[in-house]
């Protein structure tokens, strides 16, 4: 599977879970309008590819100060120092922002910069899973 077809498959599945999220009930902190939604993204990058692969992400991460107000975090981990795979957070004000996301001309030029440094096929080399909010700290 091509890696624009593979993101775009999973950010309409996204997409659509968003935009059937349910409000948390009365006395939750956002207890009208949409849920905040939360991704976290795994990405396997192949050995040597580091560098370019966070050089991409950071690309993205600034362009979207300016261009996604709604996106209210955009963080990417490692978890040791010699991984080849990175963990990104990502956390939305709520389901339009999700959609302005996916539209982004950023995204767009974020995906097509990383295809070539993704170590095996897409499906396993990307994993995505959305995470409904159901409290935070005050």
């Amino acid at each position: 599977m091509r890696i624009g077809t593979f993101i775009t498959a999973a950010a309409a599945l996204c997409l659509m879970n968003a935009a059937t999220a349910q409000a948390p009930g009365p006395g939750t902190p956002a207890a009208t309008g949409p849920v905040p939604t939360t991704f976290v993204v795994k990405f396997k990058i192949k050995p040597g590819k580091n560098a370019q692969f966070e050089k991409a992400m950071a690309k993205i991460q600034a362009a979207l100060v300016t261009s996604e107000p709604g996106n209210l975090y955009y963080d990417l981990y490692l978890p040791t120092p010699d991984s080849q795979t990175y963990v990104l957070i990502e956390h939305y004000r709520n389901a339009a922002a999700v959609t302005a996301h996916g539209k982004d001309p950023n995204t767009q030029q974020m995906v097509s910069d990383i295809k070539d440094l993704l170590d095996g096929p897409t499906a396993q080399a990307i994993s995505a899973e959305r995470l409904i909010l159901v409290s935070s700290k005050p």
